[in-house]
């Protein structure tokens, strides 16, 4: 009995892969059906939600994700896939693409358009965006000295590790950043500006109008009050054109043939526009310059010219129209007169506007006003998560052919700490975040989207040292620590962000 039931078995299993074989042989005689079509993914970011804290009137606010629910980060790009090597020059340029407009003298750092984006070109052709760092130079404070003599020792071995760091990081441009400018000191100059076989290039502020003014008590035999008015009123003294004429003549001078120099910032955040007129030391305002006294009634008869020229009776017949036009005509006046006193000493270097900060940046006015004289108009940026898109569209109207500079950014992070205690962190303009590894997030997504736009030249983190105040509060502005330690995972993002700046350029042209 059990034989014949294996009979049976085997006759069915035999059976069954007859008739599994026919159909087989039956489907493939059919047209091949047709291949499965890849899906895009829905989103094209997987948001992160980002905790931070605005300082505000004094005071930190709450933990909140308010306006950081949308971070984006390259890791979470779900339908960008890194395009194929690119030939690159020393500088980190790219090859191969064909400029249809150049600004600036050939050999040197140019303003170029290619395919509808602006570069800056190096001096060897290379398309560049600039990913940099502020102020790279030993921290002047009694807790930066100490570690600074622990650690290295001399300015030499510093560089030597300072410049191996940018270039591993493939960071391209940084500045030295001394209250008068300067260039790179001869000692550390070669380690920090040809580290290994990269070039990175470097940009500084002349401060024209600010050392004008810390030097009239020498000049002029008074101290300017600061405090009292806006310091753009000095534009109009009569020895100002002279003064910055000789300031410039002798500063340019260390740049001459510099390769490596891609050009000057004129000044550093200029009081041109306060928040609504509200101040009006921290921005032109019309009344403020026809109140001055006989001391500065150079810039006092200038508003009185311009009341005269548009008809207007008095000081209560001024319209917001009148106010804007005369904050026009007063940044015309400066940056007029700048532009041509540098190019008539250096024909050789940009001219990158004057860090824009604050309200001032946002301001029509100015920032046209910039943009008719420079090369390229800086901004400082602070006070948001990410560039608005209503800005940033404000920008490319405002700057017309002209590109433009994120000239300083960041935030800071509440677990950095000194000798076992935690930074305050209260002093300057970046917000907080709770770690490193946050503050990466917030690099990642503030650059991103400016690489969205097509008329950003590149950014620069403030700044290389974390802050050390001289009543001991620290702040977490730096890549490296109060005693040199890199950031790393901070700088894990940087360093990947900066990899990738072709192959996203690449991805957000195709989509636009």
């Amino acid at each position: 009995m059990e034989k014949h039931t294996y009979r049976y078995f085997c006759f069915f299993c035999l059976a069954s892969l007859i008739l599994l074989f026919a159909i087989s042989c039956s489907g493939s005689a059919e047209e091949p059906s047709e291949p499965e079509t890849p899906t895009t993914p829905a989103d094209e970011y997987t948001y992160l939600n980002v905790e931070y804290r605005k300082w505000q009137n004094g005071t930190f606010q709450s933990w909140t994700t308010a306006d950081s629910r949308e971070t984006r980060i390259i890791d979470n790009m779900n339908r960008y896939a890194p395009s194929g090597d690119y030939s690159r020059t020393a500088w980190g340029g790219r090859i191969g693409l064909q400029p249809s407009s150049v600004t600036g003298k050939e050999g040197f750092f140019r303003v170029a358009y290619c395919g509808g984006r602006a570069y800056l070109l190096d001096p060897d052709n290379g398309a560049v965006i600039l990913h940099g760092i502020q102020h790279v130079r030993p921290g002047e404070s009694t807790a930066h000295q100490k570690a600074f003599i622990t650690k290295y020792g001399s300015e030499a071995r510093w560089s030597e590790v300072t410049g191996k760091m940018l270039a591993d990081n493939h960071i391209n441009y940084i500045s030295y950043g001394s209250n008068r400018i300067e260039a790179f000191p001869v000692a550390v100059r070669a380690n920090l500006l040809t580290p290994k076989t990269q070039k990175i290039a470097y940009a500084e502020t002349l401060y024209l109008l600010r050392t004008f003014m810390w030097d009239m008590t020498k000049n002029l035999g008074y101290a300017f009050d600061d405090d009292k008015y806006n310091r753009l009123v000095l534009l109009f003294e009569p020895t100002f054109a002279a003064y910055i004429d000789n300031l410039v003549q002798e500063k340019s001078a260390l740049f001459a043939g510099d390769k490596h120099f891609i050009g000057y910032y004129l000044d550093n955040e200029l009081p041109f526009a306060s928040y609504q007129n509200g101040d009006p030391v921290k921005g032109i305002e019309l009344k403020h310059f026809l109140s001055l006294p006989d001391r500065y009634k150079a810039a006092r008869i200038y508003a009185e010219k311009f009341m005269q020229e548009r008809g207007i009776a008095s000081s209560a017949a001024i319209s917001k129209k009148d106010q804007e036009d005369f904050r026009g005509a007063v940044s015309d006046y400066y940056y007029q007169l700048a532009t041509t006193t540098v190019r008539r000493h250096d024909a050789e270097h940009l001219i990158l506007g004057t860090r824009l900060h604050d309200w001032s940046k946002y301001n029509q006015k100015v920032v046209e006003a910039c943009a008719r004289y420079c090369d390229v108009v800086s901004v400082n940026y602070y006070g948001r998560w990410q560039p608005e898109t209503d800005f940033l569209a404000n920008l490319k109207v405002w700057c017309g052919a002209k590109p433009f500079l994120v000239s300083e950014f960041y935030t800071k992070a509440e677990d950095a700490s000194y000798q076992g205690v935690k930074y305050v962190n209260t002093e300057g303009g970046g917000w907080l975040v709770r770690t490193q590894k946050n503050r990466g997030e917030f690099h990642q997504n503030f650059c991103l989207r400016l690489l969205e736009t097509q008329n950003c030249v590149g950014w620069v983190h403030f700044e290389y040292n974390d802050g050390y105040a001289s009543d001991g509060s620290a702040s977490n502005k730096g890549i490296v620590s109060l005693e040199y330690e890199p950031y790393e995972s901070f700088l894990s993002y940087v360093r990947q962000l900066n990899l990738a700046v072709y192959p996203l350029i690449d991805y957000y042209d195709a989509k636009q």
